[in-house]
């Protein structure tokens, strides 16, 4: 009989058939006879034993049961009656059911613990094994296993008539590689996951690039183990970051394989030890050393076909061949990733939080922390003493308040030191274009950028010059670019942006930068005024669109810093444009500066006392 869905505790009976994907492409015909049969054996071992199958998967099947002791019957009746060799693992643990299917924590388990094992073999979890008794179990002991951050005790499961010896489990105590155990969960990011996992099956050199903290090395880590046993001698990570002098770098890649010097050199011994394998090589944190570990990437792979390069930096590596992926800030809102990772954290130091109805201001604080997954733990870190709202209320001061615990204060463990970091790679111009960028609200156009970024001391940075600065400073992951409008335009996520204006606080430009892009916006606000009223006009009116930010900026600024010319014009020339586009924000931008025009006796106080009293009148 079909039983109903369980709910509560539940235990998992995940299948898969070993080398389907092989079977398919050598006996397609075959393959397909014997998976019908598969599905049926499967099927009706299942429901005799009161198990709901709630998902195929083409090669295997998913199924919950209210009984341990139920789930572990099916997999034994299942596996004397299958002919295809089939890994069975069992986990038990509350899941949550949403229609058809289960989500939470056992269903991963149940997953990892299946793809430990071998065709033939039934594993299970302690928390199934604690729950049931009359079984002949052996402990395979507590094994390290994809995705989980603390070793799981596994057990195998015999009965007559089942085969009892196989290979070596396929966990990560016994595949070769140095990866390290997460000691946190790795939440959301399985499309990118599953993204860079297809990269790597076309391409030898993937490159995560990202701005600092946005998870480039923690979303490579997580690829590594999915695709562990892809390659016959694992993954391996190089941390790049301890090494400062470049040329230092082959010779500490070559110290992860405890490879000897050469009489050739360092590179030659690396690619001579590397030339069999078949493996993952992880390079993490290449930006600073970005040429010695290009060249190092191109001879390994021109050297040893065998190798696969998976490396993360903040800007690509620039080699033939290679694939650039972007990793992005996690997804917003309040049933985000991001909302998702911070309550995760905040429950790691504060096991009783509940977001309740600030479920909101969690959702603010990942918004304005623009869904960089560090920023977000940082903060969430915070709940140990502060509420959310607390939280939210003190981000203008972010690079104060993310500031991490004592015991993790390396360089990419404050929000501070991982965007310094990429600061301190760039050079003068590179710095002081980005300071100077920071003044700019929300995006903005090349031709602004080089009226107010290209002024120097040392002369005026044509507009080439700023393409090829902004060029750099995108490739850097510290500018991004919008390619959806009909002009290309700029911006700036805003931890970049509120760091780069600290920077220029430091520099002492403030004052003139901000007067250059009041000055700026007040002339094409003048200049789009003259379109009003003739075939053209539609182009103030987009003006207004892109720029709103960037002229509410640039007319509070010039009110509060009492500089009235530019307050002026720019109150004056876009009021009309900005009431037909509905930016009700700039309806008493008129009348606020009107006694200032008196004053001077401006030569747009007419249309000054015209557009307030347009807007006295509604």
């Amino acid at each position: 009989m079909t039983a109903s869905a369980p709910s509560g505790t539940v235990t998992f009976l995940f299948t898969d058939i070993e080398g389907s994907t092989r079977r398919w492409e050598e006996e397609p015909d075959a393959m397909q006879v014997a998976l019908a049969a598969h599905d049926e054996v499967v099927r009706a071992a299942i429901e005799a034993r009161g198990g709901w199958l709630f998902k195929h998967t083409g090669d295997g099947a998913y199924a919950a049961f209210a009984s341990a002791r139920a789930a572990v019957e099916a997999a034994i009746d299942a596996q004397r009656a299958l002919e295809l060799p089939v890994r069975m693992g069992i986990a038990t643990g509350e899941a949550e059911r949403r229609g058809d299917d289960y989500f939470g924590p056992p269903l991963n388990r149940a997953a990892r613990v299946m793809g430990a094992g071998h065709g033939g073999q039934i594993l299970a979890a302690s928390s199934t094994v604690a729950l049931i008794e009359g079984f002949e179990l052996v402990d395979l002991g507590p094994r390290r296993l994809r995705d989980l951050s603390e070793p799981l005790q596994l057990f195998q499961v015999c009965a007559d008539g089942l085969r009892r010896d196989f290979p070596a489990l396929n966990t990560l105590d016994t595949v070769p590689g140095n990866l390290p155990a997460q000691t946190t969960s790795f939440v959301g990011r399985e499309a990118e996951v599953t993204a860079v996992r297809e990269a790597l099956q076309a391409h030898r050199l993937v490159t995560l690039v990202g701005v600092g903290g946005v998870g480039k090395t923690r979303l490579a880590l997580q690829t590594a183990a999915e695709v562990l046993d892809q390659y016959r001698d694992g993954a391996w990570l190089v941390e790049l970051a301890p090494i400062l002098d470049a040329a230092e770098l082959t010779e500490g890649v070559a110290a992860v394989f405890s490879v000897p010097p050469q009489a050739g050199g360092w590179r030659d011994a690396l690619t001579e030890s590397l030339r069999g394998r078949q493996m993952l090589l992880m390079l993490d944190n290449c930006e600073h050393v970005l040429d010695e570990a290009a060249s190092l990437v191109e001879a390994l792979i021109a050297a040893c076909p065998g190798v696969t390069i998976m490396a993360t930096s903040r800007e690509a590596l620039g080699v033939a061949g290679e694939s650039a992926w972007p990793v992005p800030s996690l997804g917003l809102g309040a049933d985000s990733t991001a909302a998702t990772l911070f309550i995760e954290r905040a429950r790691d130091v504060v096991p009783a939080f509940d977001p309740g109805d600030d479920l909101e201001v969690v959702a603010e604080i990942c918004r304005r922390l623009d869904g960089i997954p560090l920023a977000i733990e940082l903060a969430a870190a915070r709940v140990r003493s502060m509420s959310p709202s607390q939280i939210r209320d003190r981000l203008d001061e972010r690079f104060r308040l993310l500031t991490g615990s004592r015991r993790s204060m390396e360089r990419h463990q404050t929000l501070r030191h991982a965007v310094q970091w990429s600061y301190d790679l760039l050079n003068e111009v590179e710095r002081r274009v980005l300071q100077r960028a920071s003044v700019f609200a929300g995006s903005f156009s090349l031709a602004a950028a080089t009226a107010v970024c290209g002024r120097d001391a040392q002369g005026n940075l044509d507009e080439f010059e700023i393409l090829d600065v902004l060029d750099s400073l995108v490739r850097k992951s510290l500018v991004n670019v919008d390619r959806t409008s009909e002009e290309l335009r700029y911006s700036m996520l805003e931890t970049i942006r509120q760091f780069a204006e600290e920077r220029l606080a430091e520099s002492g430009e403030g004052e003139t930068t901000r007067e250059r892009h009041a000055v700026f916006f007040a002339d094409q606000s003048e200049a789009a005024f003259e379109l009003f009223r003739s075939p053209r006009e539609a182009i103030i009116y987009r003006f207004v669109d892109d720029e709103i930010a960037n002229l509410r900026a640039a007319f509070r600024g010039a009110v509060d810093r009492e500089r009235a010319d530019p307050a002026i014009r720019i109150a004056a020339c876009v009021h009309q444009a900005a009431r037909f586009r509905l930016r009700t924000e700039t309806f008493g931008w008129a009348a606020e500066v009107a006694d200032m025009a008196r004053k001077i006796a401006h030569r747009k106080l007419p249309l000054v006392l015209t557009m307030a009293a347009d807007s006295a009148w509604g």
